[in-house]
């Protein structure tokens, strides 16, 4: 009997065992998520809605925050302040585009400062696309965020997550995991969109009120939805804030279901204007809220499809055709910059060699490179296109921040000299005509004179790039930040630009006549110029030695001398074999020169140094520019690279002169500046804040204009001092300059 009772309690036992298993592996199962990464002001940790796939292109996580009282993080415009969450999926298998579901946030009111995001508990949901549905998803995913209490702390936290795929055939049983519901929940707060919301905003204008621009709002459907609103949040690519809104009353509406908000508008230019801006309005109104992409001054309907708002071809009538101005313009003054000074030795050459061809000959021959520079335009705005689509960053210039385009520019300037000193030519099949080196060889004389002028034309264009000069700033801030209509129009203006005195000997061929007649003089010309394309070289090598470092750039400057000394020796003799041997020697020479920077060891920072020049400047860190102003500092932005030919101008012609460098030496003068001579996302934001995609950059902060004055690409002494001035709120500092 006792025996019977032990084995029976036995099997009671098992079974609640075997029971508490299962119970327990199935809840392992539903739980999908990673642990948490704790800190002494938040946790955080990732979870997924589903435990498998379950055949679906896209599956739902979250990112959960247990923030400690007091301390939040920011929303997607984080306003005066802070910046949101940063994800980088680097590493994931099976992972598509990521898209982050930002539900309605908090405005939060400090000192003035408005800014926006989240407290106590928030989970941020993230759909992202699975490529293959029938395939596991391994997620690798980085966060770099922004926690902020009476101080702001930076923290990053890294998650592995993996979801297996459905078993074969599925299993009938429902892939939702244990923080589906949860995540629901914050995805229950992420505004409306589309059409036949609950309530919308119906007109957006400009009023003045006591000299202050104000936004008028008319919301429709508040009554009706049983609901008063809280907040309206305003994001805009204009360097302005936006205060609370306050209900507003308009005289002539008798409709009861639409209220009037007014939303001053803060630090908005003097020349700048609300009309006819692109912005986000988001509507919260208690446990309802709405999103509308709406353009200032138009009807009330939702711009579908709106992903700028910055000028772009929404921007019509006249301020369309003064960008396209602009754009003609700075093309033009390319011309006359001092990186395209180099260029000239070619222009000089091919229109010394004009000088007794027939005036077709020379029409053709100046066309063609017209052609090319416009061509090489449209290959440029091609790339920023493909680069801008996928995610990027573009900006004038930025091809100089890649060592294989530095170093194959610097062979293709060696090449070009040698070949001017007469050292080697090509010969051979016609194909060989279209090569780079037909722009300065004889085989002009050979009837191959169209391809020469037009590679003439693209190389003039590659190397004018990292110039800014007036008015391209404004245009190329103006195409990069708009559609991709606005960057083929703009950069086809600015080819013509650059491409017009080339149009204009080719409408007047007989201006070639002017020059004197060719002789033994041009030999000397043609050293000199050669020197000219040597000493650009020697400057794109130095600009490489930031990319690649010191040892890399030497490197490849080793490999070209060592291709030049071996083609000198090749000239030097006419037997079949040494001239082989020579010629197998200077091609490793320039091979070695080519592959040398993928085996350099890169400097681990390109900050700026604390002192350049007879300037003191600090490392660039913009977040720190209100408090510095806020303690009555005037500061001085100076965005720069080694690459950026004006800029260097203008730190020599402008900044380094005494009067210049006194006023910016005073105390209460704090001078920063980034150096963007390699790629970084940073710099590249601040300038796209302000509508800049290219350098020079400079900007002067200060108690009388804590939004900032901002300078022209070309500066100037009076300029400067006056923005100084300006930006002080007294003529103390030119005064003391002076």
């Amino acid at each position: 009997m006792l025996r019977h009772l032990i084995v029976r309690l036995t099997f009671l036992f098992a079974l609640c065992l075997s029971s508490i298993g299962v119970t327990t592996a199935a809840m392992a199962a539903s739980d999908m998520a990673t642990d948490w990464i704790d800190e002494d002001f938040t946790s955080v940790r990732l979870i997924s809605a589903q435990t498998e796939t379950g055949g679906k292109q896209t599956l739902r996580l979250g990112l959960e925050y247990e923030l400690q009282p007091d301390w939040k993080i920011y929303w997607r415009s984080a306003g005066d302040a802070g910046f949101p969450p940063q994800l980088d999926w680097t590493g994931s298998q099976n992972v598509g585009e990521a898209n982050v579901l930002w539900p309605a946030p908090h405005r939060f009111s400090i000192f003035g400062l408005e800014t926006f995001g989240y407290k106590n508990q928030i989970i941020l949901p993230i759909d992202v696309t699975i490529p293959d549905p029938t395939q596991p998803v391994a997620i690798q995913l980085n966060v770099d965020y922004l926690v902020c209490s009476d101080i702001c702390i930076p923290a990053s936290a890294d998650f592995n997550l993996d979801i297996p795929a459905s078993a074969a055939g599925g299993s009938g049983v429902s892939t939702a995991s244990n923080h589906a519901h949860q995540i629901e929940k914050f995805v229950s707060r992420v505004p409306l969109t589309g059409a036949g919301l609950p309530m919308e905003v119906t007109s957006l204008t400009t009023t003045t009120i006591n000299d202050t621009t104000h936004l008028r709002l008319a919301v429709r459907g508040l009554d009706e939805a049983g609901v008063a609103i809280d907040d309206i949040l305003i994001e805009s690519d204009l360097r302005a804030g936006f205060g609370l809104p306050k209900p507003a009353t308009v005289d002539d509406d008798d409709s009861t279901d639409t209220k009037y908000f007014d939303i001053a508008v803060l630090g908005l230019a003097e020349d700048q204007s609300l009309n006819d801006e692109a912005i986000t309005v988001t509507a919260i109104a208690g446990p309802l809220s709405v999103e509308q992409n709406l353009v200032v001054g138009a009807a009330g309907d939702s711009v579908a499809g709106t992903t700028s708002m910055a000028a772009s071809g929404a921007t019509a009538g006249m301020s369309f055709w003064m960008i396209g101005l602009f754009a003609l313009l700075g093309g033009l003054i390319l011309n006359v910059m001092p990186c395209v000074l180099p260029v000239l030795s070619i222009k000089v050459m091919s229109a010394l060699k004009a000088r007794e061809q027939d005036t077709n000959r020379v029409r053709i021959g100046f066309l063609a490179s017209a052609a090319g520079i416009i061509t090489s335009f449209w290959m440029i705005a091609a790339v920023l296109v493909g680069i801008k689509l996928a995610g990027g960053t573009i900006g004038w210039g930025i091809q100089f921040q890649q060592p294989l385009f530095l170093t194959v520019m610097t062979i293709i300037l060696a090449l070009f000299a040698l070949n001017m000193w007469g050292l080697f030519e090509i010969s051979g099949p016609d194909q060989l005509g279209n090569a780079a080196n037909d722009a300065i060889t004889r085989s002009e004389s050979h009837g191959h004179h169209i391809s020469s002028n037009f590679l003439t034309g693209m190389f003039a264009t590659l190397l004018a790039t990292p110039c800014s000069a007036p008015f391209l700033g404004t245009a190329v801030g103006f195409a990069l930040a708009g559609s991709v209509f606005d960057i083929f129009w703009i950069f086809t203006l600015l080819g013509i630009g650059l491409a017009l005195p080339y149009f204009a000997i080719a409408i007047q061929p007989r201006a070639a006549h002017i020059l004197p007649k060719p002789g033994r003089w041009m030999n000397g010309v043609k050293f000199v110029l050669g020197l000219a394309l040597i000493g650009t070289a020697v400057w794109l090598l130095g600009v490489l030695s930031v990319q690649i470092g010191m040892t890399g750039a030497i490197a490849v400057g080793l490999g070209l001398i060592a291709g030049g000394v071996f083609i000198w020796a090749r000239k030097r003799t006419s037997n079949l074999r040494p001239r082989f041997a020579f010629t197998s020697l200077a091609v490793l020479g320039f091979l070695v020169a080519l592959f040398a920077p993928g085996f350099s060891q890169p400097p681990s920072s390109t900050s700026a140094s604390s002192s350049n020049g007879t300037l003191a400047w600090q490392a660039f860190a913009p977040e720190t520019i209100d408090t510095l102003v806020a303690d009555g500092k005037t500061v001085v932005i100076d965005v720069t690279a080694e690459w950026c030919v004006t800029c260097q101008v203008n730190k020599k012609l402008v900044l380094e002169k005494p009067d210049v460098r006194t006023a910016l030496t005073q105390d209460n003068v704090v001078l920063m500046q980034a150096d963007w001579t390699r790629p970084d996302q940073q710099i590249a934001d601040y300038l796209a804040s302000y509508g800049r995609f290219g350098i020079p950059f400079n900007a002067v902060f200060g108690p009388a204009a804590p939004e900032g004055i901002l300078l022209s690409e070309l500066l100037g002494v009076d300029e400067v001092l006056g923005a100084l001035d300006d930006a002080n709120g007294s003529p103390s500092l030119a005064s003391s300059a002076q």
